[in-house]
């Protein structure tokens, strides 16, 4: 061995988990190794993009970023990373950026394999890492992802026919015709009901066909013998792992000592193909309105994934919000590639239930622009155009326009900063019918794109002169405790009567609403920064305005109409129905009526708290 590929290897001694490879296997190593520099700043793997590489840190820093950028991981010499891609073969689940000068030992991925296939405890550390990588972004994810699907499917999840199954005597030709028969890629072999083997497409190719055997020959010479199992209540990223370790595509499952059935590689890229940081790494490669109005349109699938896999309510929410932001921001650059760079400084603003994040699968577009000035002619056709093409754009993708015309297409709503202030200051000060509508949708402002310092002056106005405006919030809470929960005297649901709604409730009306209502009368009142309805719930529990067990109340209620409106939408989806936030009680389970009723009793006494708090009697 020369020099220089001694000094790699003791480098490589020195670090897990390299140092505990068998010696003739760590000599071996460098000699499988390529050399790269990346320069700080260079992105060395891009999130959402195909790598062959795992790379070692030899000098340098590297960071690890999840799919909304929050850092997951930082790496410093001796570290190994790139391995969600090659683990997977499938695209990165992170952005990896250089954020020092950092020299890099690039391992290819079929050498890793062989390595990871020839050394047990190199391949349970690189599995443990990976693992616990995932789950330490799982709360970082779970601002705006339910997390990876990987790490919260169980296998028997994804097992969706009993097992196929053929005898060690039945021949070549048999077992061909039967899997012909059937549509499956591997069959599992038993006798007496144990499994002795698997026989797959692979053996057909590799040891029947390339060694010109005769198709007489019987399963038993050719099968894969007491193949690796893998028990139904495992999670899918250990079944990932044991197909990745082995070089397996098929994995038979075990449930209650029997055969349940076979997954696959490829069940497994299915169910990745859904996990929402590839949804949002997509958006951000279209290169145009009608290719981003084809990535959307898989959110309903991948929404049915995240709830299926019992991902909380507000993460769904989250998620959904999330998809919208990455599609307005795509938008926005797509108009600006055309139209050339803007003329001045701008805040694009998304409000209502995207502004608190908490858009649904039917919710229509509520934005706005923030100049940074008064526009000139020309500079208002500029803005007027953009404005255009992203509404019209998120209308192409499944974002309805607004009924009421809240939209950055219309001049009043896209003024300087100046004008937005004058408009808070005008509707807190003089709360008329028309400034509390406002009210209920401007005060969920939330910066999407462009230049976020112009939103903190109007942010400003709202937490300094809200607090101060008892008639104005005396108005707010009026409005909140109008909306009544469809429930009777006698705690029984009130139901449409007639039409094609009969015998059905507004869950969004009867308890969403009222809820929101509360939640951002609540902030408003304490002059808090929260946007959420659950942030806004918490922050003011246990203040004047709001008892600590009304606002968990509340909170549990949120989260539970939450979740049955957004399976409710799913299966609406799935059935190829208009979305509504209509449900038919008659079609609930028993535990789902009642904690219905929970909900909008809570709702209900709430709403009782208003007039002695506000004093609504002021605006009745």
């Amino acid at each position: 061995m020369d020099a220089e590929l001694a000094e790699i290897r003791d480098f490589l001694a020195a670090h897990e988990p390299y140092q505990d490879l068998p010696p003739e296997l760590l000599d071996e190593l460098p000699q499988s190794l390529e050399v790269a520099y990346f320069r700080r700043g260079t992105v060395v793997v891009e999130l959402g993009a195909g790598n062959d590489y795992v790379h070692i840190l030899r000098s340098g820093a590297v960071d690890i970023l999840d799919s909304l950028g929050a850092l997951a991981d930082r790496d410093e010499p001796g570290s190994s990373f790139g391995l969600s891609s090659v683990l997977t073969a499938g695209p990165s689940l992170y952005r990896i950026v250089a954020v020092e000068d950092s020299l890099c030992y690039l391992l290819p991925a079929r050498d890793f394999r062989r390595l990871m296939a020839r050394s047990d405890a190199f391949a349970q550390f690189f599995m443990r890492q990976q693992v616990g990588r995932l789950r330490d972004t799982v709360p970082t994810v779970h601002v705006q992802d339910p997390g990876s699907a990987l790490l919260r499917t169980r296998i028997s999840q994804l097992v969706h026919r009993a097992p196929v199954t053929t005898t060690p005597m039945a021949t070549v030709a048999e077992a061909t015709d039967l899997m012909e028969a059937e549509g499956v890629s591997a069959l599992l072999v038993t006798e007496k009901q144990d499994l002795v083997g698997i026989f797959t497409d692979r053996d057909v190719r590799s040891r029947v066909v390339a060694r010109g055997l005769p198709v007489s020959t019987p399963v038993s010479t050719v099968m894969t013998p007491g193949p690796v199992t893998i028990h139904s209540d495992r999670l899918a990223m250990e079944a990932l792992a044991e197909l990745t370790l082995h070089g397996f595509h098929h994995l038979p499952v075990i449930h209650n000592g029997g055969l349940l059935g076979v997954i696959t590689a490829g069940d497994l890229m299915r169910l990745a193909r859904d996990n929402p940081t590839l949804l949002l790494t997509e958006i951000t490669k279209q290169t145009s309105t009608r290719a981003l109005a084809a990535v959307v349109s898989r959110l309903p699938q991948v929404v049915s994934s995240a709830t299926s896999t019992h991902a909380a309510p507000g993460d769904v929410s989250r998620l959904i919000t999330a998809v919208a932001d990455g599609v307005t921001r795509r938008l926005l650059h797509l108009a600006e590639s055309d139209l050339g760079p803007p003329p001045m400084r701008y805040c694009w603003v998304v409000l209502g239930s995207q502004g608190r994040m908490e858009t649904g699968l039917h919710s229509d577009q509520d934005n706005a622009l923030v100049l940074a000035r008064r526009p000139d002619r020309a500079e208002s056709r500029y803005f007027a155009e953009l404005a255009e093409r992203v509404v019209g754009g998120l209308e192409a993708s499944g974002y309805p326009r607004c009924p009421g015309d809240i939209m950055s297409t219309n001049p009043r709503f896209r003024v300087p900063v100046d004008q937005w202030r004058n408009y808070l200051i005008h509707w807190i000060g003089d709360p008329e019918p028309q400034a509390l509508l406002h009210a209920q949708i401007f005060f969920d402002m939330r910066p999407v794109s462009g230049d976020r310092s112009l939103f903190e002056p109007i942010r400003q106005v709202e937490l300094e002169r809200a607090p101060q405006s008892r008639l104005f919030l005396a108005h707010l809470a009026h409005a909140a405790q109008r909306t009544k929960p469809p429930l009777g005297f006698f705690r029984e649901f009130v139901l449409e009567r007639s039409g094609e709604q009969r015998a059905t409730l507004d869950i969004k009306a009867g308890a969403l609403a009222p809820i929101t209502q509360i939640a951002r009368l609540s902030a408003l009142a304490l002059g808090r920064r929260a946007l959420s309805t659950v942030d806004r719930l918490q922050a003011a529990a246990g203040t004047r305005v709001l008892s600590a067990d009304h606002a968990a109340d509340l909170v549990d209620a949120h989260e539970f109409v939450t979740a049955l409106r957004t399976r409710h939408q799913v299966e609406q989806h799935a059935r190829g129905q208009s979305l509504n936030s209509r449900v038919l009680p008659a079609q609930l389970s028993p535990f789902e009526r009642r904690h219905l009723k929970g909900a909008f009793a809570v709702v209900r006494r709430v709403q009782a708290t208003l007039p002695y708090l506000y004093r609504t009697e002021m605006v009745s």
